[in-house]
């Protein structure tokens, strides 16, 4: 599998971009599941953009979701030595690499910006973590997926009550903690709060965890630049995150400014609105 995905990869970037670009300007994209997610969670965070401008991004943006993959796939099949290689810029990565050496424990906070994988792999490069892993559906890629993160003794836990004991342990035990949370969590496992001044269903894992130890803990994410460069964004927490009544609107808060930065780098593809607290499904006609 990691031949194939090498393999795959060995086509240039720029030509696989030509490819999605005129898909998406014969309008192909428009039937895709992807664009229409993607517009409407657009549609709900920025409703005083104009509809044109919101067509735009989300057409960016599913072009930026497909490329996202190819960057993925880039991450598994090479080295983690190589991870690093793709990375042209990292902003602030001296408070990275300071919490790092207080050796007191660090909660890396992600979103769903581009490859989190690619991410994963070049936070893994500079030191051994403990993250939590949603299972693949298909087992085989499942298991390559999990092999894969689990390089150089990082420790891999699934995504549940036990996978949240480990981790929780482990942050603790001053290890340094890797967490996504921007994502809908499990029925019963997340709060309302709100997100883009709406009640979202939202995981409070990461906040909680950072709250309760008063452990430090930053931003991460992959942003794209002019052509295929890429760059890191890391971002200090701020101090809310530690306040009893504001922790949890703080990491929400936190993840929206992030997104800003360039949020066609985003994977608004995710449904991350579903479960309202009362009304309709906003995906519902979808």
């Amino acid at each position: 599998m990691k031949l194939l995905f090498y393999l795959i990869t060995l086509i240039p970037i720029s030509l696989i971009r030509l490819v999605i670009n005129i898909f998406t300007r014969l309008s192909f994209h428009s039937f895709s599941e992807i664009y229409k997610f993607t517009l409407r969670n657009i549609e709900i965070s920025f409703p005083d953009m104009l509809d044109s401008e919101k067509k735009i991004l989300a057409t960016q943006s599913f072009e930026e979701t497909i490329l996202s993959g190819y960057e993925t796939l880039q991450s598994w099949s090479r080295p983690i030595h190589l991870s690093g290689k793709k990375i042209f810029r990292v902003e602030n990565n001296f408070l990275f690499r300071q919490e790092i050496n207080h050796d007191n424990g660090l909660a890396i906070i992600a979103i769903h910006n581009r490859s989190v994988d690619m991410l994963l792999k070049w936070i893994n490069a500079t030191t051994t973590t403990t993250t939590l892993y949603k299972k693949v559906k298909i087992k085989l890629l499942d298991k390559f997926v999990r092999k894969q993160r689990e390089q150089n003794n990082n420790e891999v836990y699934e995504t549940n009550i036990n996978g949240v004991r480990k981790i929780f342990k482990a942050f603790k035990d001053n290890k340094v903690i890797c967490l996504a949370a921007d994502q809908v969590p499990q029925k019963g496992m997340g709060e309302y709060i709100k997100f883009f001044n709406r009640e979202a269903y939202t995981t409070t894992l990461a906040a909680s965890m950072v709250y309760k130890t008063k452990k430090p803990a930053i931003y991460m994410c992959i942003n794209s630049f002019q052509d295929n460069y890429l760059g890191i964004t890391i971002r200090p927490c701020k101090d809310s995150i530690y306040s009893d009544s504001e922790h949890k609107l703080s990491l929400n808060q936190s993840i929206e400014e992030l997104i800003k930065i360039n949020p066609k780098d985003y994977s608004w593809e995710y449904k991350r609105f579903k479960r309202p607290p009362s009304g309709i499904d906003p995906y519902s006609d979808i």
